[in-house]
């Protein structure tokens, strides 16, 4: 008796749903994970939209990169000219430095808004001339991080992009550059619609 009585109980415990398990649970769960995901995304989207509309603008100029890693079909490689100057100023051989090193390159912007490098800082500086401008640099494993080392365009229209010199950065109040577009040594932002024109107007002749 007291041996059905313990299998009774048994079964009606095990037929029990742990609360965590039961769909109504998971579905709240599940919404709660949604909403935080939208929550981080949308405060992601306001926060590179102010960098992007409330930086400052300043042109670097662009290094040589290795050709063979310069165009990846959808991409280019970017290195830039500025770096050459962190690591001269700070006369040590980059590969030297430990794991994690920063500071802040100050530029001078010049009538064309190129940035060009004045000196180097431990911390950002409060007080700067009205033309200069400090960017945030990092230095891992004996590499420049200055800015993104990628750009990236619709495949197809890799060859328009060949003429970059500069590339366009918005600059933040933490000195952290955003690229925005890469310009030609004429000054101008370069956009993939000279490529299309440009093979319009060889269809047609």
């Amino acid at each position: 008796m007291n041996d059905k009585i313990l299998t009774k109980r048994l079964l009606k415990d095990t037929s029990k749903t742990h609360w965590l398990q039961k769909p109504a649970v998971t579905i709240i769960i599940a919404l709660l994970g949604l909403a935080l995901v939208l929550v981080v995304m949308t405060r992601n989207i306001v926060k590179y939209e102010n960098h992007l509309t409330t930086g400052d603008t300043v042109l670097l100029a662009l290094a040589p990169v290795d050709p063979r890693g310069f165009m990846q079909g959808d991409y280019m490689t970017l290195s830039y000219a500025l770096e050459r100057d962190v690591f001269a100023a700070l006369n040590r051989d980059p590969g030297s430095y430990p794991i994690n090193e920063q500071g802040y390159v100050i530029v001078a912007l010049d009538q064309h808004n190129v940035g060009q490098f004045k000196r180097l800082a431990a911390n950002q500086p409060k007080n700067l001339a009205s033309n200069e401008m400090a960017i945030h640099y990092r230095i891992r494993n004996g590499v420049m991080q200055l800015a993104t080392n990628a750009f990236f365009f619709q495949e197809g229209h890799g060859e328009v992009f060949e003429a970059a010199e500069y590339g366009l950065f918005r600059v933040n109040d933490n000195g952290e550059p955003l690229l925005t577009n890469l310009v030609d040594d004429n000054f101008k932002v370069i956009s993939p619609k000279q490529l299309d024109t440009e093979k319009t107007a060889r269809s047609a002749n």
